[in-house]
Order: structure tokens, then C-alpha cells, then sequence
């Protein structure tokens, strides 16, 4: 099913009448995202010997920026993270349930590049972690919960775009929960 969905969408982009401008789109995205990788992936190993020489803990000093940078993620995916959205008028004449389509769109976001993108800063973090004696069980735990925060963050994403009241709402919370 997931094969036909793939190719369903496969066809889509390559029909568009702007397949062109598509695809030079795509093109100039993975340069900017092989830069973005390879930033995160020198600042998930730099960040802990550079905090390590300003004597600091580096497990703590980063655990203690995390609410930032999960906040800075999520802002940075309601302003650029495109939620797909299926066209479901084809789609009726097949034998399609909802939940299938559902969760075909769902789990287009959970191949996203915002989700992979974290992968290259923490999974090095971890592994230096790990190099420099840190407990296995413990940066295994840890690791594990930022992978759960990045998804957390794709998931209140969906729930947020294209929802003012839930967005607003969501916006006077992290006011709040930031005044004290």
C-alpha cells in the first residue's frame, strides 16, 4: 500500500506543470541541507570538548539550553516544515481506507529532514559522550528522550499549523510558562 501511495505521489510531482521550477527547488534544498548536516555535525562534536575547556559539564550546560532549542525547533518548522497534505479526490475511486491515508501522511513528516537533522547533532554528542566515560545506560536513556522530544516537537507541528486558536493558545503557555 505504502508502495502505491510512493508512487501515487511520484507521479504527481513529476506530471506538475511546474516540475521544472520543482525540481531546481529540490536541487538548491539538498545543498542547503548537506551545509545544515555538516554544521550540526561538527557542533555535536565540538560542543562538548569546547564546553569541556571553558570547565563546564557538558551534559549539563547543553541539558540546560534544551527548552530553547526545542522552542527555536518548533518555531523554525511552523514558519518552514511543510505538512503534506494528499490530494483525496483521486484517491477515492481506490481502495484507500482513511486510516491508511492517515497514516501515510503522517509518516511522510516523520521522514522530514527537521527530524533527521537533529540526528547529526545529538548522535555525535552522544557518541563523545560515550568516548569520554560517560555511563552507556544513562547517554542511551538520553539520547532515546531527545529523539522523543524531536518527534514530540513534529508531531505538536501538525496539531499546531493551520489551527490559530490551538496556536495562540499554545503561544500564551510558553509566555507564561517563560515568565517564571
Amino acid at each position: 500500500m505504502i508502495l502505491k501511495f510512493l508512487y501515487l505521489e511520484w507521479k504527481a510531482f513529476t506530471r506538475s506543470a511546474s516540475f521544472g521550477t520543482n525540481l531546481a527547488l529540490k536541487i538548491i534544498l539538498g545543498f542547503v541541507s548537506v551545509l545544515y548536516t555538516g554544521i550540526f555535525l561538527m557542533a555535536g562534536i565540538g560542543a562538548f570538548y569546547g564546553l569541556q575547556q571553558m570547565h563546564l559539564d557538558p551534559l549539563q550546560e547543553v541539558n540546560k539550553y534544551l527548552i530553547y532549542y526545542f522552542l527555536l525547533d518548533l518555531g523554525i518548522r511552523l514558519l518552514l516544515q511543510k505538512i503534506p497534505v494528499m490530494n483525496i479526490r483521486p484517491l477515492l475511486s481506490l481502495p484507500f481506507t482513511r486510516p491508511t491515508i492517515v497514516n501515510f501522511s503522517i509518516g511522510k513528516t516523520m521522514l522530514s529532514f527537521f527530524n533527521f537533522l537533529h540526528v547529526f547533532f545529538f548522535l555525535p554528542f552522544s557518541i563523545v559522550l560515550l568516548v569520554e566515560g560517560y555511563d552507556v545506560l544513562s547517554v542511551m536513556l538520553w539520547h532515546l528522550a531527545m529523539a522523543a522530544l524531536v518527534y514530540s516537537n513534529n508531531f505538536l507541528n501538525i496539531i499546531l499549523t493551520n489551527k490559530d486558536n490551538v496556536f495562540t493558545i499554545f503561544l500564551a503557555a510558553v509566555v507564561i510558562i517563560a515568565g517564571f
